[in-house]
């Protein structure tokens, strides 16, 4: 069994390749349990069992189908590409291949430091460039002789780092404009290659999405922006998805702030409303005459009745 227990699997690659996507699928399906059972190989890649080679008979047999099924699915898969064969016949993935050997390389600079063409002693030292381009990696040709003997691999080409092809199809950062700039044209360009990079949509149905979000944003370009570079640094498995819920979770936040600073408007407006209102009434008491009693008004009315005793 293979040394390695995982692998990372760029999933975007695996859609967009236009070899497998001829395929049946039936045959796709069959390209991913060998995918499994080449991860699981020694030597790593290769199609094969205890270094020995897998026939269609024993396929058949892993995989519970019918040896003529199988043949038929394996043609399929050599007519469109998908897999390489050595010289003596034996099955292996050239992106596996790739990958181990830039696993290999970047375990071999964590051993001795880091990529040494990113330390500055290695710029000065003579070679350094030339031991940092080389890999070692086995071969496209293998040698298979008898049934109990092993198979031999040779050095590889030079292979260029995954994780660097990922980062080298991002042109610039999503965020990075200058005062110059306008936020709505940085966002229809670098932002809508973003966003086609990592939802493998077309640019008609990227720039759809991008207008929703203005819309819902109020055409708030810089905002869209700082969404897509958290999107670009969380690498979500579903960015769309995860764009949309964070979109909607800022304008609910943005929603109950300004319900709590009106709240807090209001609250802070009654009292001095009460205390205007209470000083006014306090102003106009003294214009205002007292009230006389019921008494004092009866006696004010018999004083207006002349005396008779004189008549």
């Amino acid at each position: 069994m293979s040394k390695r227990r995982w692998s990372k699997f760029w999933w975007q690659d695996y859609e967009r390749d236009p070899a497998l996507r001829l395929c049946s699928l039936a045959a796709q399906g069959l390209w991913m349990r060998l995918l499994c059972l080449m991860h699981e190989a020694e030597p790593y890649g290769y199609l094969c069992v205890n270094h020995r080679p897998l026939h269609t008979r024993q396929l058949a047999q892993m995989l519970g189908v019918p040896a003529p099924q199988i043949q038929r699915l394996m043609a399929e898969l050599r007519e469109a590409g998908v897999y390489s064969l050595t010289p003596d016949g034996l099955v292996f993935c050239r992106r596996l291949l790739r990958d181990k050997a830039a696993s290999d390389l970047g375990a071999q600079w964590g051993r001795t430091g880091g990529n040494p063409s990113l330390k500055p002693a290695a710029r000065s030292a003579p070679g350094a460039s030339a031991a940092a381009a080389t890999t070692g990696t086995p071969s496209h040709a293998g040698t298979q002789s008898g049934a109990g003997e092993g198979l031999t691999t040779a050095p590889h080409a030079p292979l260029k780092h995954q994780e660097a092809e990922a980062e080298s199809e991002a042109e610039s950062s999503l965020t990075a404009f200058g005062p110059d700039g306008d936020a709505r044209t940085h966002l229809f360009k670098t932002g809508l290659l973003f966003l086609k990079r990592v939802t493998g949509r077309p640019e008609r149905s990227c720039r759809a999405l991008l207008g929703k979000w203005l819309k819902m944003l109020a055409d708030d370009a810089a905002t869209v922006l700082a969404v897509l570079a958290e999107c670009e640094a969380f690498n979500p498995a579903e960015p769309v998805s995860w764009l949309e819920a964070t979109i909607r979770h800022r304008l609910a936040a943005e929603a109950a702030t300004e319900a709590a600073a009106s709240t807090a408007i209001a609250t802070a407006a009654a009292p001095a409303t009460a205390t205007a209102a209470t000083a006014g009434q306090n102003s106009l008491t003294p214009d205002t005459p007292p009230r006389a009693s019921p008494h004092a008004q009866r006696m004010a009315a018999w004083a207006t009745v002349p005396d008779l005793e004189g008549v």
